[in-house]
């Protein structure tokens, strides 16, 4: 195949909904996966270029199935969009083992296995990584503790990766939101008044005064991913509106 394959993890909602979209819409075929077959089916509706697969990036028997199944439906992979995340408030008293592994092995072991299962296709064809991490892995937040530190580590991981695999031709980099618009605050266990509460925290916060949307980050996603930067890697890219500034 000549046309170009992009593999969004997490990208049924929010920030890898709008990428994936975002990449169809630059003439990539892009497969999507996620945990939640009902919200993948209407995202890749929304596109003919968009496919998905039910995966579980935190289970390694569902990465190589992943990989495989684009290895032999394809053939290729072009990029790498690592978003799938996870993210619930727990201050440090009230961490569990249970929250620590769940955020690790989604946020940082999915994230480290996939891109290296993914090698062997990505070097055919001197392909791109990108990582979605968070501002907060610069600036944590201690509600979020283990999320912050999670993230922290795929910055880290990410300058990592540029250098080892630069002698390939892959270049890797790092977007870090802010405070974007997306449906992980619906996920976190807060009732209205809370999210209300932090919602007007957060944009008290921001200098730009609003969240940001999926579509802002998708953007930055989409030129990391084309050859307008083809000289950038290991770089971290901040969509915060001057939150972390």
């Amino acid at each position: 195949m000549s046309q170009k394959i992009a593999l969004v993890t997490g990208g049924s909602t929010g920030i890898g909904a709008a990428s994936a979209i975002q990449l169809a819409d630059d003439g990539y075929l892009v497969i999507i996966t996620g945990r939640n077959e009902d919200t993948l089916k209407v995202t890749a509706g929304k596109h003919e270029n968009i496919r998905y697969v039910v995966s579980d990036v935190s289970k390694m028997e569902a990465i190589d199935s992943v990989v495989e199944l684009i290895h032999t439906e394809y053939g290729r992979l072009d990029i790498l969009v690592n978003n799938a995340g996870v993210a619930v408030p727990v201050p440090l008293d009230a961490v569990t083992e249970t929250h620590f592994d769940d955020t690790f092995n989604i946020n940082v072991r999915g994230l480290l296995f996939m891109t290296q299962k993914a090698l062997p296709l990505l070097k055919q064809n001197r392909g791109s990584v990108i990582n979605i991490a968070s501002v907060v892995g610069d600036q944590p937040i201690p509600a979020f503790l283990v999320y912050s530190a999670s993230k922290a580590a795929v910055i880290s991981i990410t300058r990592s990766m540029a250098k080892s695999l630069a002698e390939h031709g892959i270049r890797v980099n790092a977007v870090s939101p802010g405070p974007i618009e997306t449906p992980l605050f619906d996920k976190m266990g807060l009732d209205e008044q809370q999210k209300a509460q932090m919602a007007e925290s957060i944009t008290d916060s921001v200098p730009m005064g609003r969240y940001g949307t999926p579509s802002e980050v998708a953007r930055l996603v989409a030129f990391l991913a084309s050859d307008a930067a083809s000289y950038i890697t290991g770089a971290q890219y901040k969509v915060d509106g001057g939150y972390a500034a």
